[in-house]
């Protein structure tokens, strides 16, 4: 059995076996995303996917990705390192640092739990995204044009004891793009109608009466993302230009 190896700080690495890689993905300049079955499992995520973010030189990540293939294919050692920041050694001359590990990142049953900042990708289309927010949260959509008509993503706020968001929530488009889309409001106001032209932001404005349950259905027509959500109160979570701090 072969194993790789990475690790993006003294007491931060990974370790899986070669037979459990799963592909890799450029996601954004100079950054390629490699995915394994998960080496553990967690509690309703099915043991999905880890996910291993590997920054490039300048455009260079096709010759990361083959740099990574040849040493998953080609390793005569039990362990091949692919990176190691800490010792500064890395199976390829392209890659210049580990940016991140992240352990069951991509669930095999479509749910994804967060609590804190999180940019989504190609992979998580089709996820339902429950986000429970430990503090102020990002919730980074990514490119429609990245990611190609059809993408879509459900995101759903909530908090263990229900009611009222402890906890300011922002759902972001990728600078240079803008929602459309309405979100109904269950207190029977007009809701809410995305301009088109500058609203990039949603602001669930967790100090006021953003709701626990309050979801939003998002898709990608490949131009522009497309939202369609049910809230509360449309005073407290709507279409803005900026981030809600």
């Amino acid at each position: 059995m072969k194993f790789v190896y990475f690790r993006n700080a003294t007491d931060d690495a990974y370790m899986n076996t070669v037979d459990n890689f799963a592909g890799m993905l450029q996601t954004a300049g100079d950054t390629v995303e490699v995915y394994f079955h998960a080496a553990s499992a967690t509690a309703g995520n099915n043991a999905g996917f880890d996910k291993v973010t590997i920054a490039t030189a300048s455009n260079k990540e096709k010759e990361a990705m083959e740099g990574i293939a040849a040493a998953l294919a080609g390793g005569v050692k039990t362990v091949t390192v692919v990176a190691d920041d800490a010792a500064s050694v890395y199976c390829e001359d392209n890659i210049s640092s580990v940016s991140g590990i992240d352990k069951n990142a991509v669930s095999q049953n479509g749910f994804l739990a967060i609590t804190g900042d999180t940019t989504l990708s190609a992979a998580d289309n089709g996820k339902i995204v429950q986000c429970n927010p430990a503090a102020t949260t990002l919730i980074q959509l990514p490119g429609a044009a990245d990611v190609g008509a059809g993408w879509s993503v459900r995101i759903t706020l909530t908090e263990d004891d229900g009611g009222a968001m402890d906890q300011i929530v922002n759902i972001g488009t990728k600078a240079g793009e803008f929602f459309n889309g309405i979100l109904v409001a269950q207190d029977g106001d007009a809701g809410v109608v995305a301009n088109g032209t500058s609203n990039d932001f949603i602001n669930c404005k967790g100090t006021a009466n953003a709701t626990s349950g309050e979801t939003f259905f998002i898709y990608s027509d490949g131009t522009r993302m497309h939202v369609h959500g049910i809230i509360a109160d449309a005073t407290d979570t709507l279409f803005a230009d900026t981030a809600a701090s």
